[in-house]
């Protein structure tokens, strides 16, 4: 159903980070993942903004808490070296794809965090149930010691978004998404939209250009390995 009003599309992002060995333009956005739904954008990245000016704003950007993926101790996963270049990348491992007629499913972890003490690992599972034309998504911690969790859902600048208590619903041109929670660790759920204490609800389409957006972020401590759940109902 690609390019009709029914097409569900999804990105993960499970590849290497950035250009050669010092990681060039990346992003720390190891399992970040980006949906649209009938050609609405829901979950976006927020893209770049800046270069070599706005030092806040460039770290913010390109780093970890900008993505649609989880941060541990409010650090990015991967270890920056400069405007362009990374130190320490995150690596992604343990890559598994299957697909069939019932839908598919991406299982995936990175590296970027076992230079915590603990050494604490992230797994990622994305599976998406065709007929109920829903994702389910699975994120495993894996630690021994107590860290601060979060995990970042950014919308795109067109959505309306509407916390209830149990789910979000995402409302974009005719279409609405349902973001529902199912984690056995109790999270808080803050939304944002054009914070600057702290950064967060931005998206930038061009250079030097931002704009305020819906940011939910989801807040937690673990004191030893959990599974953070949600899904989402594209209607």
């Amino acid at each position: 159903d690609y390019g009709t009003d029914e097409e569900i599309r999804m990105v993960v992002d499970a590849g290497p980070l950035g250009y050669l060995s010092i990681a060039a333009h990346g992003h720390a956005d190891a399992l970040a993942l980006v949906l649209s739904v009938g050609g609405e954008e829901i979950l976006i990245d927020p893209g770049t903004y800046a270069y070599h000016t706005q030092k806040r704003w460039r770290d913010y950007f390109r780093g970890t808490a900008a993505h649609n993926t989880v941060c541990v101790d409010h650090l990015d996963q991967s270890v920056s070296g400069g405007n362009f270049m990374w130190l320490r990348h995150a690596s992604i491992g343990a890559v598994s794809w299957q697909e069939s007629g019932e839908g598919a499913r991406l299982s995936a972890q990175h590296d970027g965090y076992r230079r915590l003490p603990d050494g604490v690992v992230h797994a990622r599972s994305v599976r998406f149930e065709r007929q109920r034309r829903r994702f389910v998504i699975e994120d495993q911690l894996t630690c021994k010691a107590g860290h601060e969790v979060q995990r970042f859902w950014h919308f795109g600048e067109n959505c309306r978004v509407e916390d209830d208590g149990d789910a979000v619903t995402i409302r974009s041109g005719a279409k609405t998404v349902r973001l529902i929670f199912d984690s056995p660790s109790p999270a808080a759920r803050n939304l944002y939209n054009g914070s600057e204490q702290p950064l967060c609800g931005w998206v930038s389409r061009r250079f030097d250009v931002k704009q305020p957006t819906f940011t939910l972020v989801e807040s937690c401590r673990l004191d030893s390995p959990a599974k953070l759940r949600a899904v989402i109902e594209c209607g």
